[in-house]
């Protein structure tokens, strides 16, 4: 779980009256208050995947005033990705929508910094992204990105908060370092293929994603805040025709051969 910053830390950071201000609202819950919207003001998230589940968790992160945002897309926003990427508009079209979203939130938010990078998540350059990170969004719309993302993550040790929609439902689950014994991505998904089901052959409702964009952005505040997650050890599915939600208890997959790695290492005996 991410740390709050330490008392000397928060003593160098402070907000200045227009975002003392603007964060009213948020800073009177009893779980947030200032010292936690200075934690956020810190705090790097990189969101991979700029669609429908990025547009709106971006948008959320960085009206919390998120400190950090850095974006990883790298198509270009078509007139079908309308009515669920709500950061978008006709005049987007044809643009990259990393820089779009990126144009977006800076308007949004005068107070965070936005970095941009209209390229696809390649795990080559997973150390310079994740560099200094505090959370990592899979946005996804690929199941092999969404292994090539798991990999790295569990690799640099950076938590990852995944998020996934197919028609009216979702998912939602959190892969974090600290509580390797509940396993990965890959420990669940590990006979998925990328060509399963997706919004292009199954169709996608746009309010559907934004419930369950929602609720990624709520968790990764929440993690950023420092409250425990049980979404480290449990998978959350999202039904936004029934209305009902169900938490499915995870494990690790002993045969894994992401998350077993480095575990097998912590526990190898040195003489």
């Amino acid at each position: 779980m991410a740390d709050l910053l330490t008392d000397q830390a928060l003593n160098e950071l402070e907000l200045s009256d227009r975002e003392f201000i603007r964060y009213s609202r948020q800073v009177m819950l009893e779980q947030w208050n200032e010292q936690g919207q200075l934690t956020l003001k810190k705090a790097k998230v990189v969101i991979i995947g700029c669609g429908g589940l990025g547009n709106i968790a971006a948008s959320f992160l960085a009206g919390a005033g998120v400190g950090q945002l850095v974006l990883v897309d790298d198509d270009c926003v078509e007139l079908s990705n309308l009515p669920r990427q709500l950061a978008f508009e006709e005049g987007d079209i044809e643009n990259a929508k990393a820089l779009a979203l990126a144009n977006r939130l800076r308007e949004q938010n005068e107070h965070i910094e936005v970095v941009a990078q209209t390229q696809r998540f390649d795990a080559d350059d997973a150390h310079h992204l994740f560099n200094q990170a505090d959370l990592v969004l899979d946005c996804t719309d690929n199941f092999a990105t969404r292994y090539a993302l798991n990999h790295s993550c569990v690799a640099h040790a950076i938590p990852l908060l995944s998020a996934s929609v197919i028609g009216w439902q979702g998912q939602l689950l959190l892969v974090d370092p600290n509580q390797m014994d509940y396993g990965c991505y890959q420990c669940l998904f590990d006979s998925a293929q990328d060509s399963a089901a997706n919004c292009t052959t199954s169709g996608v409702s746009g309010a559907a994603v934004g419930i369950i964009a929602s609720y990624q952005a709520n968790e990764a505040i929440r993690y950023l805040l420092g409250q425990r997650s049980s979404l480290a050890s449990s998978l959350l599915l999202i039904d936004s025709q029934s209305l009902q939600n169900q938490i499915l208890k995870r494990a690790y997959d002993e045969n894994c051969s992401i998350c077993n790695a480095p575990r097998q290492k912590e526990n190898v005996n040195v003489d």
